[in-house]
């Protein structure tokens, strides 16, 4: 029991009081951020537009696209939900989420974003490709954008990787992210370039289209001081839709160039040259 006017906290002094106050009050608003960031907002309170078929980020992904306007399946589905990894250069994955019997569109998201995010880590590590911390977001729920338009990719991208052997016959190996024109193997000609994971621009290159999945590729890298040339073919499927091309340096000696896997899986598949 505690004497009548005098209070729990008064052993405590009011500076203390006041920093426990500050304190609670902190983690309480930290506590409600995390809570509105883990999950999507509904699409009925979102500013941010519908999606339309011919947006970038359909391009990027046929099959998505597809599933999400084609499918009789899907499309009748009454919540339909899409994340990707971002920020944008990041979205080189996706997964996609159609409501079955009750679930509501909250539900949907939930599945769509632990898809992105099993997806991503089965792929391994993309720090030697990134300097940004590449996280899952929800960004399409019920047509409906959930995200600014202006942080969704207005191109394709993706980790990158170059391989090639130097004129001592060691393996070299350039790390970073591609950047290309969405529909390799409907345009003619599509050009790419790379950055560093420094976000320095080191090559450009072009990818001669010359059937539904294959053609060939020509690369500039360090201001033309070194170069390669070959052809590329697109890889569907596990581990990841990805861009596998081989060539010569201007040297004669092999270069390999890889979009669409982070470096170490990169390495393993490919990277023996």
């Amino acid at each position: 029991m505690f004497r009548s006017g005098r209070s729990y906290f008064g052993h405590v002094s009011r500076h203390k009081i006041v920093a426990m106050i500050r304190s609670f009050l902190f983690a309480l608003f930290a506590a409600a951020a995390f809570a509105s960031d883990a999950g999507a907002q509904p699409a009925a309170q979102s500013p941010y537009g519908k999606a339309e078929r011919r947006d970038p980020i359909f391009l990027r992904f046929n099959q998505m696209a597809d599933r999400y306007w084609v499918n009789i399946d899907t499309m009748a589905a009454s919540h339909k939900v899409v994340a990707v990894p971002l920020p944008r250069q990041c979205a080189f994955i996706y997964a996609d989420s159609y409501s079955k019997g009750q679930m509501s569109e909250s539900e949907v998201q939930e599945v769509a974003l632990s898809n992105c995010n099993r997806r991503l880590a089965e792929l391994g590590p993309l720090g030697e490709n990134y300097s940004v911390n590449c996280q899952c977001k929800v960004i399409i729920s019920d047509s409906v954008y959930v995200v600014p338009r202006d942080t969704l990719p207005d191109d394709s991208y993706g980790p990158a990787s170059i391989f090639y052997r130097d004129s001592s016959g060691n393996v070299a190996r350039l790390n970073g992210v591609a950047r290309y024109g969405a529909l390799i193997g409907r345009d003619r000609s599509v050009t790419f370039s790379v950055e560093n994971v420094r976000a320095e621009q080191v090559c450009d290159g072009t990818f001669t289209n010359e059937g539904p999945s294959n053609g060939k590729f020509s690369l500039s890298c360090f201001g033309g001081k070194f170069s390669g040339n070959g052809s590329y073919e697109r890889k569907m499927g596990a581990p990841n839709d990805h861009i596998i091309a081989r060539g010569q340096t201007s040297r004669g000696l092999p270069i390999v160039l890889v979009i669409g896997l982070p470096s170490q899986l990169a390495a393993g598949t490919y990277g023996g040259i």
